[in-house]
C-alpha cells in the first residue's frame, strides 16, 4: 500500500521536471532565433550604410594631345602697340622654334590699343598655343590666350596679336614765320605783311 502511494506521489514531480526542462529548452530555441535575426539584420544594415555613403567619379586622366606640325601651322602675327618692327620680331622668334616662314603673315591692328599679347587658335592646338606662350614671355610682359577658339574656317590656325607698351611717334613742333614788316617808301602809303604758313602735322 505504501509502495503505491509513493508511486503515485512521484508521478507528479517528474512530470514538472520534464515542464520544467521544456520550458528551458523553448527559452533556449527563442534564444538562439532572436540572435540568429540580428545577426542577419545587423549586416544587412552596415551593408545599407555602406551603400548611402556617396561615391566619387572617377578621375579620368587627359589623354597627352599630339604637337601638330609646325612646317605646315599658318600663323598670323598682328601689331597691337604701333611700335614698328614688332610684329617682325614674334615672327622672327616662331621660325626660330621650328615654323615655316611661308605661313606666317603679318598685319597690323585696326587700333593701336593692346597692352597684353594675346594668342587665339582653332581647336585641337591647345599644346601649340602654350608652347608659343612660353617663347613669347621671353619678350612680352603680359601674355594670354583668349579662351575663345577660331573659327574652322579661318584661314590661320593661330593669332597673335602683339600687346605692351603702346608706341607714340614724337610729334613735330609747328615752326612760325616771323611778320617782316616793309619800311613804307615816301610814295607808298600801305605797308604789306606776310602770314606764316603752319606745315601740316604727319599722320
Amino acid at each position: 500500500m505504501q509502495d503505491t502511494i509513493g508511486t503515485f506521489a512521484q508521478k507528479p514531480v517528474g512530470k514538472n521536471n520534464n515542464k520544467f526542462v521544456l520550458i528551458v529548452v523553448l527559452a533556449v530555441i527563442v534564444a538562439a532565433v532572436s540572435a540568429g535575426i540580428y545577426l542577419r539584420q545587423h549586416p544587412q544594415e552596415k551593408k545599407e550604410q555602406v551603400n548611402k555613403i556617396p561615391t566619387e567619379a572617377p578621375v579620368v586622366s587627359p589623354t597627352s594631345e599630339p604637337e601638330a606640325d609646325k612646317s605646315s601651322v599658318k600663323i598670323e602675327v598682328i601689331n597691337g602697340t604701333g611700335k614698328p618692327g614688332q610684329a617682325g620680331d614674334v615672327v622672327k622668334m616662331l621660325i626660330e622654334v621650328g615654323f615655316k616662314q611661308d605661313n606666317i603673315k603679318t598685319g597690323n591692328a585696326e587700333e593701336f590699343d593692346q597692352t597684353s599679347t594675346m594668342i587665339k587658335a582653332k581647336s585641337g592646338f591647345d599644346k601649340t598655343v602654350n608652347d608659343i606662350k612660353k617663347s613669347l614671355e621671353a619678350t612680352f610682359d603680359k601674355v594670354r590666350i583668349d579662351s575663345k577658339s577660331l573659327e574652322k574656317d579661318n584661314n590661320f590656325d593661330i593669332i597673335i596679336t602683339t600687346g605692351g607698351k603702346i608706341f607714340a611717334s614724337p610729334t613735330p613742333v609747328s615752326s612760325s614765320t616771323p611778320t617782316l614788316t616793309q619800311t613804307p617808301s615816301p610814295t607808298s602809303t600801305t605797308t604789306p605783311t606776310s602770314t606764316a604758313t603752319p606745315s601740316p602735322t604727319p599722320n
